[in-house]
């Protein structure tokens, strides 16, 4: 329980201090996260970019800590890395490999 609470805080923590303090700090577009994301991915060595990227992947990563919280000790712990597989590829490809 306090891994999942830890996981929440930081990335609550990560994510309100991207959008209210380093946001106007940014190089790049403004208004679409999907293409900020794509931006700070490219040149994430800046503080707001490595901020928003470090918000990222607490995002990607909380499906997991959700699902290893609650099924750890069964079998659908299986399932739970299955489709955070599938989760994280799409928003990894929607957000970094977009054309």
């Amino acid at each position: 329980m306090l891994f999942l609470f830890l996981h929440i805080s930081l990335f609550l923590l990560f994510s309100l201090l991207y959008w209210y303090h380093f946001r106007s700090q940014a190089e790049g577009p403004k208004g679409n996260l999907l293409m900020e994301v794509q931006t700070a991915g490219k040149d994430w060595k800046n503080t707001p970019h490595l901020v928003l990227i470090l918000a990222f992947v607490l995002f990607l990563l909380l499906p997991l800590s959700f699902g290893f919280h609650f099924y750890l000790r069964s079998d659908a712990n299986v399932l739970v890395v299955i489709l955070w597989i599938i989760w994280a590829y799409n928003w990894s490809k929607y957000s970094f490999f977009r054309e």
